[in-house]
């Protein structure tokens, strides 16, 4: 064999040698790779179905100690994205909301210890106890937050820019609305983990604190007072009471100093019936609570008077899927507040085309509106009339609003029944997110 043939057989050899080891290497890693993903897969199931059962277990203690309820799903789910959240079916003061927090914290954090495979794992996570959160929600029977001035929800979070830990509280203030500017519909507070610590403590050690809500003296009858005052609004008068309450962000007070509460009208009104609604719902509220033996010795002041009273009464129409729109051509809302009566309505906005601006309307105090509304003829029979068919007029209009959702109804079936499921689906989501969330209105 020639020296050329050789060297080419040579390098033929070795070139063969190179591809059959690096096939054989490849394939070897990828196989060991797999391998890898495999175990890792099957491990990653397996802390999965140990957080799974170790939650249920946690949350049934947490029911059966605390009488709180866990929401399926959300410890599991959420479990590292600082929100394990629980139900508590009574109101809440912020001592009462941080000292129940904490307690859950303590006992989430040992139960953690004592499990080596979730210690473990959070490990693997580059987790701690430390970085879960916790949220507990206060509600009524109904799962809805009781938006009297209570506190609507306590949470713990992690800060991971601080690398701190947090509670943070969150209260309604039921006068409060969303189409005003002067006032914010939530309250948050927060406190650093270690001072809420700290507190609950010096708090503990003057009084016991219980992690259930422990009514005042006069707190159930001021509940029945106004749970009945609502209910004879609703029916004799059309006004729709959405929130009222005495406490102010949470706070504990030893007696009744304000009243803080907002409602809706469904009809367009002027001036003049506005004055007379406002009046007519604070008169009754102020009645009610000074007649009451029980709860006098319980106000700041007897006779409880107006400039005590907190009150946004609203003019909004229903429409669906859109929610409570305001009527442009009445007045958008009155407030009594401090004892002056406000009158607001809307205007159309010379920039915007389209669009509406709510502004001041009329100011007066309220003995003022007092005086106004003595001196005011009742009305005659042809503005009774007047009225009657302002409100057959918007009661046909809400009847071809329901007509139109119908014939859809009755269209899409024909199409496809799959499809009206998905639209009943739909309404329902949009008609909670109406209820729960009014609309937003400029100004």
């Amino acid at each position: 064999m020639n020296p050329i043939n050789q060297l080419f057989t040579k390098r033929f050899r070795s070139i063969i040698l190179i591809i059959i080891v690096s096939t054989v290497c490849s394939r070897t890693f990828l196989c060991e790779e797999k391998k890898i993903i495999v175990n890792k897969e099957v491990t990653d199931k397996q802390y999965k179905s140990y957080m799974k059962e170790f939650q249920c277990t946690f949350g049934k203690k947490i029911e059966s100690e605390l009488g709180l309820k866990r929401i399926e799903g959300g410890f599991f789910n959420n479990f590292f994205r600082n929100d394990i959240e629980f139900y508590a079916y009574h109101r809440a003061t912020m001592e009462e909301a941080r000292a129940l927090v904490l307690s859950i914290l303590m006992k989430l954090t040992e139960e953690i210890q004592k499990s080596s495979k979730i210690f473990l794992y959070l490990n693997k996570q580059s987790l701690t106890p430390e970085s879960i959160g916790i949220r507990i929600r206060f509600v009524n029977l109904n799962n809805e937050s009781f938006y009297d001035g209570s506190i609507d929800a306590v949470s713990i979070y992690y800060s991971k820019k601080e690398k701190k830990r947090y509670l943070e509280y969150t209260s309604t203030d039921p006068f409060s609305d969303y189409s005003a500017k002067e006032k914010e519909i939530k309250t948050d507070f927060e406190d650093l983990l270690e001072d809420a610590i700290k507190l609950n403590s010096e708090i503990s050690n003057v009084k016991a604190i219980k992690y259930n809500h422990n009514p005042t003296i006069f707190e159930d009858e001021l509940d029945q007072i106004l749970t009945s005052f609502k209910k004879e609004m609703k029916e004799k008068h059309n006004l729709l009471f959405e929130s009222i309450g005495w406490m102010v962000a949470g706070n504990f007070a030893s007696n009744i100093s304000e009243i803080r509460t907002k409602c809706m009208y469904r009809y367009p009104v002027d001036c003049q019936k506005a004055r007379e609604l406002v009046l007519l719902a604070t008169e009754k509220l102020l009645k009610d609570l000074n007649s009451n033996k029980k709860l006098i010795p319980y106000l700041k002041e007897h006779p409880f008077s107006a400039d005590r009273i907190r009150l946004r009464l609203l003019f909004r129409k229903q429409n669906y899927f859109v929610g409570n729109n305001p009527f442009y051509e009445s007045m958008e809302s009155v407030v009594l507040n401090e004892n002056m009566i406000t009158y607001y309505h809307h205007i159309s906005d010379t920039k915007t085309s389209g669009l509406y601006e709510r502004v001041v309307y009329k100011k007066e105090t309220y003995p003022e509106a007092q005086k106004i509304q003595e001196n005011t003829n009742p009305p005659t029979t042809i503005d009774k009339f007047a009225k009657q068919v302002q409100k057959f007029s918007l009661y046909f209009n809400y009847f071809l609003d329901l007509l139109g959702l119908i014939f859809l109804f009755v269209l899409f079936f024909a199409i496809s029944p799959v499809g009206l499921v998905f639209i009943i689906i739909g309404i329902i989501i949009f008609d909670i997110r109406r209820r729960r969330h009014p609309s937003k209105q400029k100004g």
